[in-house]
Protein backbone atom coordinates (compact mmCIF):
# COMPACT_ATOMS: atom_id res chain seq x y z
CA UNK A 1 0.00 0.00 0.00
CA UNK A 2 1.63 3.25 -0.75
CA UNK A 3 1.77 5.98 1.80
CA UNK A 4 2.89 8.62 0.62
CA UNK A 5 4.19 10.35 -3.27
CA UNK A 6 6.27 13.64 -3.21
CA UNK A 7 7.63 15.54 -6.03
CA UNK A 8 9.75 18.70 -6.27
CA UNK A 9 11.54 20.69 -9.09
CA UNK A 10 14.19 23.11 -8.02
CA UNK A 11 16.36 25.44 -10.81
CA UNK A 12 19.56 24.66 -10.30
CA UNK A 13 20.51 28.60 -11.88
CA UNK A 14 19.19 29.85 -8.36
CA UNK A 15 20.77 28.01 -5.79
CA UNK A 16 22.74 30.00 -3.09
CA UNK A 17 25.59 27.56 -2.67
CA UNK A 18 25.55 29.03 0.83
CA UNK A 19 22.72 26.90 1.93
CA UNK A 20 25.06 23.69 1.81
CA UNK A 21 25.60 23.85 5.73
CA UNK A 22 21.63 23.47 6.41
CA UNK A 23 20.62 21.24 3.74
CA UNK A 24 23.42 18.78 3.66
CA UNK A 25 24.66 16.40 6.13
CA UNK A 26 27.76 15.14 7.62
CA UNK A 27 27.00 11.76 5.31
CA UNK A 28 26.03 13.52 2.09
CA UNK A 29 28.99 15.65 2.44
CA UNK A 30 31.23 12.50 2.48
CA UNK A 31 29.26 10.84 0.14
CA UNK A 32 29.86 13.33 -2.41
CA UNK A 33 32.83 12.48 -4.64
CA UNK A 34 35.01 15.39 -5.24
CA UNK A 35 33.64 19.12 -4.89
CA UNK A 36 30.15 19.99 -3.51
CA UNK A 37 28.39 21.69 -6.40
CA UNK A 38 24.71 23.53 -7.03
CA UNK A 39 23.82 20.61 -8.74
CA UNK A 40 24.20 18.57 -5.94
CA UNK A 41 22.63 21.01 -3.32
CA UNK A 42 19.17 21.22 -5.44
CA UNK A 43 18.96 18.02 -5.23
CA UNK A 44 19.29 16.68 -2.47
CA UNK A 45 16.93 19.77 -1.38
CA UNK A 46 14.48 18.80 -3.92
CA UNK A 47 14.78 14.89 -2.84
CA UNK A 48 14.27 16.27 0.91
CA UNK A 49 10.97 18.20 0.15
CA UNK A 50 9.84 15.19 -2.07
CA UNK A 51 10.02 12.88 1.19
CA UNK A 52 8.85 15.85 3.30
CA UNK A 53 5.55 16.06 1.16
CA UNK A 54 5.40 12.22 0.75
CA UNK A 55 5.15 12.50 4.58
CA UNK A 56 2.62 15.12 4.03
CA UNK A 57 3.86 17.29 7.23
CA UNK A 58 5.84 19.52 5.23
CA UNK A 59 9.53 20.96 5.82
CA UNK A 60 8.09 22.94 9.03
CA UNK A 61 7.40 19.18 11.15
CA UNK A 62 10.95 18.24 9.29
CA UNK A 63 14.91 19.29 9.61
CA UNK A 64 16.93 18.96 6.67
CA UNK A 65 19.24 17.14 9.08
CA UNK A 66 17.24 14.11 9.87
CA UNK A 67 17.67 12.72 6.83
CA UNK A 68 20.47 12.21 4.26
CA UNK A 69 20.03 11.17 0.46
CA UNK A 70 23.29 8.82 -0.24
CA UNK A 71 24.14 7.14 -3.63
CA UNK A 72 25.48 3.74 -3.97
CA UNK A 73 28.05 2.53 -6.12
CA UNK A 74 26.30 2.34 -9.28
CA UNK A 75 24.74 5.51 -8.95
CA UNK A 76 21.28 5.13 -7.84
CA UNK A 77 20.23 7.18 -4.47
CA UNK A 78 18.89 5.80 -1.59
CA UNK A 79 17.45 7.45 1.74
CA UNK A 80 19.28 7.05 5.35
CA UNK A 81 17.10 7.58 7.92
CA UNK A 82 18.61 9.74 11.15
CA UNK A 83 15.05 9.83 12.39
CA UNK A 84 12.03 8.26 11.42
CA UNK A 85 8.49 9.96 10.79
CA UNK A 86 5.98 8.12 9.99
CA UNK A 87 4.03 9.70 7.33
CA UNK A 88 0.05 10.89 8.27
CA UNK A 89 -1.15 7.35 6.76
CA UNK A 90 0.55 4.99 9.16
CA UNK A 91 4.44 3.65 9.09
CA UNK A 92 6.34 2.41 6.05
CA UNK A 93 8.80 0.31 5.59
CA UNK A 94 9.85 0.51 1.91
CA UNK A 95 11.17 3.83 0.08
CA UNK A 96 11.79 4.41 -3.65
CA UNK A 97 13.37 7.59 -4.75
CA UNK A 98 14.55 8.85 -8.43
CA UNK A 99 16.63 11.92 -9.19
CA UNK A 100 17.22 13.39 -12.44
CA UNK A 101 19.08 16.88 -13.58
CA UNK A 102 19.34 19.23 -16.37
CA UNK A 103 18.92 22.78 -15.78
CA UNK A 104 16.74 21.98 -13.39
CA UNK A 105 16.86 19.07 -10.39
CA UNK A 106 13.52 17.20 -10.74
CA UNK A 107 13.10 14.62 -7.39
CA UNK A 108 10.54 11.90 -6.33
CA UNK A 109 10.00 10.03 -3.47
CA UNK A 110 7.32 7.51 -2.88
CA UNK A 111 6.40 5.62 0.55
CA UNK A 112 5.11 2.05 0.73
CA UNK A 113 3.98 -0.08 3.46
CA UNK A 114 4.24 -3.83 2.41
CA UNK A 115 2.99 -6.50 4.57
CA UNK A 116 5.82 -8.45 6.43
CA UNK A 117 9.71 -7.93 5.23
CA UNK A 118 10.79 -6.93 8.28
CA UNK A 119 13.29 -9.71 10.01
CA UNK A 120 14.40 -10.67 13.45
CA UNK A 121 17.26 -12.41 14.16
CA UNK A 122 17.00 -14.40 17.33
CA UNK A 123 20.04 -16.33 18.96
CA UNK A 124 20.75 -17.88 22.48
CA UNK A 125 23.82 -19.76 23.29
CA UNK A 126 22.65 -20.31 27.36
CA UNK A 127 20.19 -22.36 28.95
CA UNK A 128 17.68 -24.37 27.78
CA UNK A 129 18.64 -22.99 24.16
CA UNK A 130 15.76 -24.04 22.15
CA UNK A 131 13.08 -23.73 24.72
CA UNK A 132 14.53 -19.59 24.94
CA UNK A 133 13.84 -19.38 20.74
CA UNK A 134 10.30 -20.74 21.17
CA UNK A 135 9.54 -18.40 24.11
CA UNK A 136 11.29 -15.81 22.24
CA UNK A 137 9.05 -15.96 18.88
CA UNK A 138 5.43 -16.05 21.35
CA UNK A 139 6.50 -12.72 22.81
CA UNK A 140 7.15 -11.72 18.98
CA UNK A 141 3.71 -13.11 17.96
CA UNK A 142 2.11 -10.88 20.96
CA UNK A 143 3.76 -7.55 19.71
CA UNK A 144 3.79 -8.25 15.75
CA UNK A 145 2.18 -10.95 13.31
CA UNK A 146 4.53 -13.28 12.71
CA UNK A 147 4.90 -13.72 8.45
CA UNK A 148 7.86 -16.75 8.23
CA UNK A 149 10.16 -18.82 10.38
CA UNK A 150 13.57 -20.26 9.19
CA UNK A 151 14.62 -23.40 10.95
CA UNK A 152 17.06 -23.52 13.38
CA UNK A 153 20.71 -23.88 12.97
CA UNK A 154 23.49 -24.10 15.38
CA UNK A 155 26.36 -22.06 15.17
CA UNK A 156 29.88 -21.44 16.50
CA UNK A 157 30.56 -18.07 18.57
CA UNK A 158 31.20 -14.87 16.44
CA UNK A 159 33.71 -12.67 17.79
CA UNK A 160 34.64 -13.99 21.46
CA UNK A 161 34.81 -17.75 20.43
CA UNK A 162 35.59 -19.31 24.27
CA UNK A 163 31.52 -19.55 24.77
CA UNK A 164 28.49 -22.45 24.62
CA UNK A 165 27.34 -22.53 20.65
CA UNK A 166 24.25 -20.37 19.61
CA UNK A 167 21.00 -21.43 18.15
CA UNK A 168 19.90 -18.65 15.40
CA UNK A 169 17.19 -18.39 13.30
CA UNK A 170 15.24 -15.18 11.51
CA UNK A 171 11.59 -14.40 12.18
CA UNK A 172 9.97 -12.43 9.42
CA UNK A 173 6.97 -10.26 10.78
CA UNK A 174 4.11 -7.68 10.08
CA UNK A 175 4.66 -4.50 12.13
CA UNK A 176 3.13 -1.54 12.62
CA UNK A 177 5.90 -0.33 14.90
CA UNK A 178 8.16 2.33 13.93
CA UNK A 179 12.01 1.16 13.31
CA UNK A 180 12.99 2.43 17.49
CA UNK A 181 9.95 1.60 18.66
CA UNK A 182 10.14 -1.54 17.51
CA UNK A 183 13.57 -2.36 18.77
CA UNK A 184 12.54 -0.59 22.58
CA UNK A 185 10.16 -3.67 21.97
CA UNK A 186 12.81 -6.26 21.48
CA UNK A 187 14.86 -4.41 24.37
CA UNK A 188 11.75 -5.44 26.56
CA UNK A 189 11.55 -8.69 25.76
CA UNK A 190 15.30 -9.65 26.23
CA UNK A 191 14.86 -7.70 29.88
CA UNK A 192 11.58 -9.97 30.63
CA UNK A 193 13.81 -13.53 29.57
CA UNK A 194 16.79 -12.02 31.83
CA UNK A 195 19.24 -11.12 28.94
CA UNK A 196 21.98 -8.78 31.30
CA UNK A 197 24.57 -7.04 28.80
CA UNK A 198 27.87 -7.65 30.25
CA UNK A 199 30.36 -7.72 27.52
CA UNK A 200 30.31 -7.04 23.60
CA UNK A 201 29.70 -10.70 21.59
CA UNK A 202 29.58 -12.32 25.20
CA UNK A 203 27.18 -15.32 26.00
CA UNK A 204 23.73 -14.27 25.99
CA UNK A 205 19.81 -15.81 27.12
CA UNK A 206 18.43 -14.13 24.05
CA UNK A 207 19.61 -11.72 21.15
CA UNK A 208 16.93 -10.36 18.85
CA UNK A 209 18.33 -8.12 16.14
CA UNK A 210 16.67 -5.93 13.40
CA UNK A 211 17.94 -7.26 10.59
CA UNK A 212 15.94 -5.79 8.00
CA UNK A 213 12.79 -2.93 7.95
CA UNK A 214 11.72 -3.65 4.51
CA UNK A 215 14.05 -1.92 2.22
CA UNK A 216 15.15 1.52 4.76
CA UNK A 217 18.52 2.72 5.84
CA UNK A 218 18.84 3.88 9.68
CA UNK A 219 21.72 5.21 11.26
CA UNK A 220 21.84 6.76 14.58
CA UNK A 221 22.86 6.22 18.13
CA UNK A 222 20.56 3.54 19.32
CA UNK A 223 19.57 1.82 15.95
CA UNK A 224 21.46 0.62 12.63
CA UNK A 225 18.98 -1.16 9.83
CA UNK A 226 20.08 -3.23 8.14
CA UNK A 227 22.36 -5.00 10.66
CA UNK A 228 25.66 -3.58 10.61
CA UNK A 229 27.87 -6.51 9.74
CA UNK A 230 24.87 -8.85 8.32
CA UNK A 231 26.65 -9.63 5.31
CA UNK A 232 29.44 -11.19 7.59
CA UNK A 233 27.40 -13.37 9.27
CA UNK A 234 26.36 -17.16 8.22
CA UNK A 235 23.85 -17.15 11.06
CA UNK A 236 21.72 -14.17 9.84
CA UNK A 237 22.52 -14.90 5.93
CA UNK A 238 21.80 -18.53 5.90
CA UNK A 239 17.95 -18.28 7.41
CA UNK A 240 16.90 -15.18 5.21
CA UNK A 241 18.71 -17.21 2.55
CA UNK A 242 15.98 -20.03 3.35
CA UNK A 243 12.99 -17.62 3.77
CA UNK A 244 13.30 -14.97 1.58
CA UNK A 245 16.13 -16.06 -1.14
CA UNK A 246 15.48 -12.75 -3.52
CA UNK A 247 15.06 -10.41 -0.86
CA UNK A 248 17.22 -7.39 -1.47
CA UNK A 249 20.19 -5.44 0.42
CA UNK A 250 18.85 -2.16 0.51
CA UNK A 251 22.63 -1.20 0.26
CA UNK A 252 24.37 -3.37 -1.51
CA UNK A 253 21.56 -4.36 -3.87
CA UNK A 254 22.90 -7.51 -3.56
CA UNK A 255 19.70 -11.18 -2.96
CA UNK A 256 20.37 -13.09 -0.33
CA UNK A 257 21.57 -15.94 -2.28
CA UNK A 258 23.95 -13.83 -3.64
CA UNK A 259 25.47 -12.88 -0.30
CA UNK A 260 25.49 -16.68 0.88
CA UNK A 261 27.27 -17.54 -2.29
CA UNK A 262 30.19 -14.96 -1.76
CA UNK A 263 30.45 -15.72 2.16
CA UNK A 264 30.29 -19.23 0.84
CA UNK A 265 33.15 -18.62 -1.35
CA UNK A 266 35.32 -16.88 1.51
CA UNK A 267 34.61 -19.19 4.02
CA UNK A 268 33.70 -22.83 2.97
CA UNK A 269 33.20 -24.42 6.23
CA UNK A 270 30.33 -22.67 7.15
CA UNK A 271 29.72 -24.13 10.94
CA UNK A 272 26.29 -24.23 10.74
CA UNK A 273 23.78 -27.40 10.80
CA UNK A 274 20.00 -27.57 10.87
CA UNK A 275 18.03 -28.68 13.85
CA UNK A 276 14.36 -28.17 12.95
CA UNK A 277 11.24 -25.62 11.97
CA UNK A 278 9.29 -24.54 14.72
Amino acid sequence: MIVGLGNDIVDISRVDERLEKRILTEEERKNKKGKITKEYIAGRFALKESYFKALYTGISANSFQDISFLNRSDGSVFLMHHKYRPSKNGVYNFVYASLSHDSFAYATVLLEKIEGKVFIGIGTNLGKREENIQKAIEKLSEISKIVSISNVIETEPYGKTDQPAFLNCVVEIDTDLSPNALLEELLRIEKEMGRIRIEKWGPRIIDLDILFYGNLVLENEKLTVPHYDFENRIFFVKPMLEIAPDFVHPISLKTMSEIFDELISKNSDNNTHQLNKW
